[in-house]
């Protein structure tokens, strides 16, 4: 695709407001009160940021037990062997990425009903096979029970709008949460030495916040493409 062809991409109406949400989106996080109109999608990013662990785990031949969602949107997945390097990598990838995908998935002739009860219906089936503490498994549950209901019963257009929001959340709470481990690495604080990054750092020698900037770019790089191949499609 030429570049004149990329700026068209994202000259549509579309794109604009699409790029306008997500601003709007990164505003309200720090506005106190008014984001916890957000605490849900934000919530569920972390949801699907260790069950991300627990997958890679999984297809690199290792163990995944459970997992621990906390109020502050922080999480724990226990998980034996496996390989580390992929692990570590899938939490902040693997959020973005579902993100993307929905972006994507949306300029599609995908039912958006259909993508919703698929995410409902996939967190409810994860949190009873892998939520072990009382917070997680009712939010995780209530979510579910969220995104179901609104598969079933939202106007078409309804379901659209709610599928983006969830896509655009997705995608910037994993860039938000990306930014602060690099905010962490960069001032050398040992306070959260059990982040991804410094995992990372453990593993392969190689600074966490250099993993930081490394997780910012892919993130940025599969949203673009998200929404460049399938608004491309779409005109």
């Amino acid at each position: 695709m030429e570049l004149n062809e990329v700026l068209s991409v994202w000259a549509q109406p579309e794109v604009v407001r699409l790029i306008g949400a997500g601003v709007l989106s990164v505003i309200l996080w720090r506005i106190p009160l008014v984001g916890l109109l957000v605490y849900p999608f934000r919530l569920l990013n972390t949801f699907i940021h260790e069950f991300s662990h627990g997958f890679a785990a999984v297809f690199t031949g290792g163990e995944f037990h459970h997992v621990i969602i906390y109020r502050n949107k922080e999480g724990v997945a226990l998980i034996l062997g496996g390989n580390v390097f992929l692990i570590a990598n899938a939490g902040y990838l693997g959020s973005t990425a579902v993100g993307a995908g929905l972006l994507f998935l949306t300029t599609t002739e995908v039912a958006n009903h259909t993508l919703l009860l698929l995410l409902g219906i996939s967190l409810a089936l994860l949190c009873l096979l892998f939520v072990r503490n009382l917070f997680g498994f009712v939010a995780g549950l209530t979510l579910a029970a969220g995104l179901t209901l609104a598969g079933l019963y939202l106007e078409p257009s309804q379901a659209t709008t709610l599928v983006l929001v969830i896509a655009i959340q997705l995608a910037l709470a994993s860039l938000d949460s990306v930014l602060i481990v690099t905010r962490i690495a960069a001032s050398g604080s040992r306070s959260s030495q059990t982040s991804d990054a410094h995992v990372l750092a453990r593993t392969t020698g190689i600074p966490a916040i250099v993993w930081a900037l490394l997780w910012v770019l892919l993130s940025v790089a599969l949203v673009f493409a998200a929404i460049t191949i399938g608004y491309d499609h779409r005109s």
